[in-house]
């Protein structure tokens, strides 16, 4: 496999503002996540821009004369606006005008879960956009779902022991909402979720082992409610490290519901819907010479163009490409019937799309062979990922084409990183002769016999 003398960092987070051991700390916390927090100075082509304005006379001019230094230096990243928990109303709401107000105490983990999650946004939003361009450049007939989000009303579900913060969420909530449904316990709230279409829920949970935690946590995992915005009130901002853990997709203070939970939850809203309708576009794009119709998975063809515009894009913007090869090993059955079949493809081909993200590209280069293409992703992840395939690939019982026997199957991956400044062809000859390499190597049953 390919190595590296230092670590790729996955993103670069441009950081303005605070005091030299406020940027030390935050800087320590990024790295331990994977992430590199830069100065200004070296802000040029940052995923994503940082204002810290924590113990600062908060001026909306000078935020709005940094925010267009920022989209000057990075025009594509977002911007984060970090504030202390007790700045006014007035001031955050002339604050969100320019990006995203956040409030953290002294843990910078709700920040950084904050960056994550804007940071895939961002690329399956670019992924999406890339892989149109791809579609239209193969001059191919093609067939995939618009990308539009439709400008529905807000759905809000609010589960909870009544109280002061729901009353106030109720009226915070109410006059701008389509509907605004109240529940008191999990059950209630599970039922609500399950029966009606809700944009965002707003959880609050009395104690440590309230059952609606339990409940966040398990529609974080459920394929059909996991884009559902969580978020949770919280007393105290030093509480807000804990909530994605809890399963939440985003934290408020107790003391802002009146004036920031509405434009919070429109905005929650807005992102889950064109989130979930790129990932339908991404899932769904399919045409001539797009699909490998014996497996689902995308055509060399496609890879091939599709490839070469991600690792141009990989060299613009400095973020790291990896590849992950995979070679499924059956064994013949008694018939002499070829164990993969076309149905043991497909299902090969789910497993390898449900474990990856949908911004990741899975194309199928052999009969028994896969490549998946997984953009700003370092080699620790993509190895990680690989490993993730492999697992649930030799546990999965495929099923043959004739006689449906059950059968298993031996996998085989590897995981690299893309070098600055090669081609697709050279990324995937790295990655055959990763997987190579790991075909030679014996197991360990089989070592410990000789």
């Amino acid at each position: 496999m390919h190595g590296q003398d230092r670590p790729t960092p996955k993103a670069r987070f441009a950081y303005v503002g605070g005091e030299e051991s406020d940027f030390a700390a935050l800087a320590e916390a990024f790295s331990v996540s994977g992430y590199a927090l830069v100065r200004l100075d070296e802000a040029y082509g940052a995923d994503l821009s940082l204002i810290d304005l924590r113990g600062k006379n908060v001026s909306v001019k000078k935020a709005q004369s940094i925010t267009a230094l920022l989209r000057r230096k990075s025009p594509e990243s977002s911007i984060l606006i970090v504030v202390d928990p007790y700045l006014n109303d007035t001031a955050r709401m002339a604050l969100r005008r320019h990006g995203e107000v956040v409030c953290i105490g002294a843990k910078p983990d709700a920040l950084i879960a904050k960056c994550r999650h804007l940071l895939r946004l961002r690329n399956v939003a670019e992924e999406a956009g890339e892989r149109l361009k791809t579609l239209a450049t193969l001059n191919r007939l093609s067939e995939f779902p618009p990308i539009a989000a439709p400008p529905l009303g807000l759905r809000v579900l609010i589960a909870g022991e009544a109280g002061p913060a729901a009353l106030t969420a109720i009226n915070a909530l109410r006059p701008e909402s389509e509907q605004c449904m109240c529940v008191f316990s999990a059950g209630q709230a599970m039922r609500a979720i399950e029966t009606s279409r809700f944009d965002c829920a707003i959880f609050l949970p009395s104690r440590e082992s309230d059952p609606l935690m339990s409940l966040a946590k398990a529609l974080r995992r459920h394929p059909k409610h996991n884009a559902l915005p969580v978020i949770y009130p919280l007393l105290d901002v030093d509480y807000a490290e804990d909530f994605v853990p809890r399963g939440a997709s985003d934290f408020i203070l107790m003391r802002h519901i009146a004036s920031d939970l509405l434009p919070k939850c429109q905005t929650a809203a807005r992102r889950a819907r064109l989130l979930k309708t790129m990932r339908r576009f991404l899932n769904a794009c399919t045409g001539q010479s797009i699909r490998d119709e014996s497996s689902g998975a995308f055509t060399s063809l496609f890879l091939s163009e599709h490839g070469a515009r991600i690792c141009g894009r990989a060299d613009q913007s400095g973020r790291p490409l990896a590849l992950i090869a995979i070679k499924i090993n059956a064994s013949a059955l008694d018939n002499n019937e070829s164990p993969f079949s076309r149905s043991a493809q497909h299902q090969a081909t789910k497993i390898i799309n449900r474990v990856t993200r949908a911004e990741d590209t899975t194309a199928r280069i052999a009969p028994d062979s896969f490549l998946v293409l997984a953009p700003a992703t370092t080699e620790h992840d993509a190895r990680q990922t690989a490993l993730r395939i492999r697992g649930v690939m030799e546990n999965t019982a495929f099923k043959g084409e004739r006689d449906k026997l059950h059968y298993g199957v031996k996998v085989d991956i590897a995981a690299v990183a893309r070098p600055a400044g090669h081609c697709i062809e050279e990324c995937v000859a790295l990655a055959l002769k990763g997987l190579q390499e790991a075909q030679s190597i014996k197991p360990l049953s089989q070592q410990l016999t000789q």
